[in-house]
């Protein structure tokens, strides 16, 4: 299945959800309790969360562009992965927060789309995942920021 994008065509990853418990609540983790912060390192403005542990669809480990949609419609998000989409929604991205990303320093745009996205899907929310391949995918992404305006991407 594939959708345009600003006449750009984009591949249907499949649905992505957050762990659950046995009553189909959103399993909430807090991460910052796992690292031992000897620093004193402040959160960064989306560390405090809450998180969760995403369930992602296959995804290619290729470079490329990535939306993400709510409730079928909605563009909320997109963004790039330099090397490998696989990668960038695995769990040294989206899908998992390492506590240290959660500090000043940290990787914040991860903890940004994971907070946002447990948050809505303790809601009800559901999103899918789509995306296109792309070998430099920068201008691409700049592009339908620019042109779609993604509530969800930071300005």
């Amino acid at each position: 299945m594939s959708r345009q994008l600003l006449d750009v065509p984009f591949e249907l990853a499949g649905r992505l959800d957050a762990a659950r418990d046995a009553n189909g609540s959103v399993l909430l983790e807090t991460p910052h309790l796992r690292y031992a912060n000897t620093r004193g390192l402040g959160l960064n403005r989306y560390g405090l969360g809450p998180f969760s542990r995403l369930k992602i669809p296959s995804l290619p480990a290729a470079p490329g562009v990535y939306a993400l949609f709510m409730d079928d419609d909605q563009l909320q998000y997109v963004g790039r992965a330099r090397d490998s989409l696989r990668e960038r929604w695995g769990r040294r991205g989206y899908s998992v927060i390492d506590p240290r990303n959660r500090f000043v320093g940290g990787q914040n745009t991860n903890c940004h789309v994971n907070g946002l996205l447990t948050s809505a899907l303790r809601e009800g929310a559901t999103f899918h995942l789509w995306f296109h391949e792309i070998p430099i995918p920068d201008s691409l992404e700049l592009l339908l920021i620019a042109g779609l305006r993604p509530p969800w991407n930071l300005r």
